[in-house]
């Protein structure tokens, strides 16, 4: 069967499943299997690439599961065409430069609500066993400079290695589940303003484990779906999803030795 030729729509009350169960798989696995692979022995660090890495890998396993269950071909023109990773035009990539930057923008001037958030609702703060960059009030220096999690960093190429493992997993597996599996399923049925339903049940699944983040998080939540969905290029959504890599490239300098 090709790949384009048909698209099984995603009701409504199908996504709320595609969408809620995973929610509840990173919930499971951040907040109660980090503190007990600790327990169990493991460094802090250890246990949160573990408990960060495999639901992400889980959700690229799946796309590619639900992908196959629907009867496409497992080739590479297949895929590509079924997860819209075509190339990139001069037009994506203005698409795609603008998202990044309106995620930088967004976030930076929006993350100060969750202190403020943490303050009024004590009992959304985040667990102490989180890293460091993801508690809001944690100086970078702190978070980032000359240790990771609890890791020495000049020279340590493994928590380099291992964090692009992480990464590549958090960005892959979300983007293939999200904007190239399950949007154009959404699309089938919602149409023009499939970006909005799924944006809004992104940013809920985000919640489920980041509640702190709930206004930091609805911009680029809409935001990245609409320019997706406009483009028709995961591709797209992928380069915006790279923000995420700061932190890795400021492993790699502290690896180095340059910071």
């Amino acid at each position: 069967m090709d790949s384009t030729s048909t698209i099984p729509p995603l009701p409504l009350w199908q996504a709320l499943l595609y969408f809620g169960l995973p929610a509840l798989l990173f919930r499971i696995f951040l907040y109660n299997v980090t503190p007990a692979l600790v327990r169990l022995g493991a460094s802090p660090f250890q246990a949160n690439i573990v408990t960060f890495t495999v639901p992400a890998a889980i959700l690229f396993a799946l796309a590619f599961a639900f992908y196959q269950r629907d009867g496409n071909e497992l080739s590479w023109p297949a895929i590509r065409r079924r997860f819209r990773l075509l190339p990139m035009t001069g037009k994506d990539w203005l698409w795609a430069v603008g998202g990044l930057l309106l995620t930088f923008l967004s976030i930076g001037a929006l993350s100060p609500t969750a202190l403020l958030l943490i303050d009024s609702i004590p009992a959304i703060a985040p667990p102490d066993f989180f890293p460091p960059w993801l508690r809001p009030g944690v100086p970078l220096d702190t978070a980032l400079f000359s240790s990771f999690i609890g890791q020495p960093l000049q020279g340590n190429w493994s928590v380099a290695v291992l964090f692009f493992v992480m990464l590549f997993f958090n960005i892959a597996g979300e983007e293939l589940w999200w904007r190239g599996y399950l949007l154009p399923r959404q699309e089938q049925v919602h149409g023009r303003r499939t970006w909005l339903i799924h944006g809004l049940l992104w940013w809920l699944w985000h919640l489920a484990f980041y509640p702190w983040q709930v206004v930091a998080l609805l911009p680029i939540c809409l935001a990245l779906p609409y320019i997706a969905q406009r483009r028709q290029n995961t591709w797209v959504a992928l380069v915006i999803h790279l923000q995420n890599a700061i932190i890795l490239l400021v492993i790699l300098a502290m690896v180095l030795g340059r910071i």
